[in-house]
């Protein structure tokens, strides 16, 4: 480094105390300077791009999904009757329009009680349509029209 100048600080007395002081700033200077020490950490490797979805079969047909939710909920009704009461509401139409929903054409109200039960909301899900209806239907007393007074003798 060069010669030490001795020169009058405030504070400092002699030169071994402007030394000592200077030493401590050319610390603090090359501390700024020095670069951070990381600690070795490996990296991950990065991810294979993502293959082709594999082929995915389509779902069962409405038809199908409706008597697996209705036979999970072990519906009481024979098959065929619950079958000509869904083509006399809404002719097997997930959304044949109008203020009531689905295939069964359940009243909002009517639904939102079901559902709230069994836990299946969607009116649009055949499945959840199927399970509701066995629901529903046992629900009813026997010898009525089980809340489908227009269609439930449609067989």
């Amino acid at each position: 480094m060069g010669d030490l100048v001795d020169v009058s600080v405030r504070g400092i007395r002699n030169t071994t105390q402007h030394e000592a002081h200077l030493s401590l700033w050319r610390g603090l200077i090359d501390a700024r300077l020095v670069s951070p020490v990381l600690p070795d950490v490996q990296l991950a490797a990065p991810a294979p791009p993502p293959e082709a979805l594999p082929y995915v079969e389509p779902p069962p047909d409405t038809y199908t999904q409706f008597f697996d939710g209705y036979r999970a909920a072990h519906g009481q009704y024979p098959e065929e009757r619950i079958d000509a009461m869904i083509q006399c509401e809404s002719s097997w139409r997930l959304d044949p329009g109008g203020s009531h929903l689905g295939l069964s054409q359940f009243d909002p109200g009517t639904w939102a009680t079901v559902s709230a039960i069994t836990g299946f909301a969607d009116p649009y899900n055949a499945f959840h349509q199927g399970f509701n209806v066995a629901v529903w239907a046992s629900m009813i007393s026997p010898g009525t029209t089980a809340g489908w007074p227009n269609c439930w003798g449609a067989w």
